[in-house]
């Protein structure tokens, strides 16, 4: 029997075909599969089914055919990988010099070069990111390093989006503003914050389909989120409870200690949850005129940074294109991707999205665009697609806590 030569992988795929996530290192290692990935979707190819496939060619048809692949392996870390800025690994390569650990094996299973892991500037495939961290913590020994390091930094660290944060004006205010900007930082990472009840919510999710182990990435990024929080704030923070996807790990007490906080293991999703009170707490030596030329230089960033391909991707921008006409129906979106209704459902729900999910949330981060530049309310209903005023009204404060005079004001 001839074993599936092409099994596709979809990122969040589950069932019969969800096998384990891929690595360069099991690329580099050509053990029982050949790896490609082309814009978003990994694909594996059984070696002994490959082998079978060449020797049935005639020999101009192979040569051709090995060109193909050759150059698609090389090419499998262009531009379509999510990136991240490379300012993390240098700290981290930092903190394993400081320790007395080799880096450069480390480096080297990683999949990174010392001129990346030295330049903050440089941008770096986000699973090499969340595969270094991991690997920093077993050479280490220190099962919580990812959670240690991102503690003991400070929001400067993070670039133009430290500054950000710390010359927002309130607290609820930064954690916006964070949600805003997060791709100034990474690709790697869908960031969303909501405020519903006496909470405060900043979500995130990891959606770079190559991370094998994101707890380390996930701990790293909570640690540096309570730290940022507490500088800029110059009070202690104390959340309601913070969730992380992994399993509880033999760390837990160490993690519950240094957040204060109940922590719950296994979840949907990586959440930070704080008191809504606290979101109008100001923050510390906050300045507005600098604000204002920092925003303006993340949109610079944002608008120059070419942003991976995907279905979720390409369903938010006909969304965006199609809100100044009304409402976009779910049919009409699915019509202009050429496919059904029903199929684009499916491949939503392989990505753990709804279209109603995607359609409030590019509404959410068109509203708070529209405002802070001054678009009158009226103009802004209408362009993000409202039959009438009270509508946006309601929507924008179930999100935020905040009508939109009152979010103005605010900005």
């Amino acid at each position: 029997m001839i074993p599936d030569p092409w099994i596709p992988i979809w990122p969040g795929q589950r069932g019969r075909h969800a096998l384990a996530p891929v690595t360069y290192k099991d690329i580099r290692m050509k053990c029982k599969y050949l790896s490609l990935i082309f814009d978003d979707k990994v694909y594996l190819f059984q070696t002994n089914a490959v082998i079978w496939f060449m020797t049935m060619l005639p020999k101009r048809y192979l040569v051709a055919l090995c060109s193909v692949l050759w150059q698609a392996w090389e090419g499998c870390e262009m531009a379509n990988l999510r990136k991240i800025d490379a300012r993390w690994a240098c700290l981290v390569v930092e903190r394993l010099k400081a320790e007395r650990v080799s880096t450069d094996p480390i480096l080297k299973e990683v999949g990174l070069t010392r001129r990346q892991a030295s330049n903050p500037d440089a941008m770096i495939p986000f699973h090499k990111h969340a595969a270094l961290l991991t690997m920093a913590a077993e050479a280490t020994g220190d099962g919580c390093f990812g959670l240690h390091l991102g503690a003991s930094l400070y929001p400067k660290q993070a670039g133009v989006l430290g500054f950000v944060f710390l010359n927002s004006s309130t607290l609820g205010d930064a954690l916006r503003n964070l949600e805003r900007y997060s791709r100034v930082l990474t690709e790697g990472v869908d960031v969303e914050f909501s405020v519903a009840g006496n909470e405060g919510v900043l979500m995130g999710r990891i959606i770079d389909p190559v991370v094998q182990d994101e707890r380390q990435a996930a701990e790293f990024a909570m640690g540096f989120l309570l730290r940022f929080c507490e500088l800029a704030t110059g009070t202690k923070v104390s959340p309601i409870r913070v969730e992380f996807r992994h399993a509880k790990p033999k760390e837990a007490h160490i993690i519950g200690q240094l957040f204060g906080a109940p922590i719950r293991y296994g979840q949907e999703r990586v959440a930070f949850i704080v008191k809504r009170g606290i979101l109008d707490h100001p923050v510390e030596a906050a300045d507005t005129e600098l604000m204002k030329i920092l925003r303006r230089h993340c949109r610079q960033i944002l608008g120059r940074r070419p942003r991976a391909k995907d279905l979720a991707y390409e369903v938010r921008e006909l969304i965006t294109a199609l809100l100044p006409s009304g409402q976009p129906k779910f049919d009409d979106v699915a019509r202009e991707l050429g496919m059904n209704s029903r199929t684009l459902a499916r491949y939503l729900a392989e990505l753990d999205l709804t279209y109603k999910g995607l359609l409030d949330d590019v509404r959410h981060n068109l509203a708070l665009s529209y405002l802070d530049d001054r678009i009158g309310v009226k103009q802004v209903t209408y362009l993000l697609g409202y039959s009438e005023m009270a509508a946006f009204s309601h929507a924008l404060h179930r999100r935020t806590g905040s009508s939109p005079g009152r979010y103005r004001r605010r900005v």
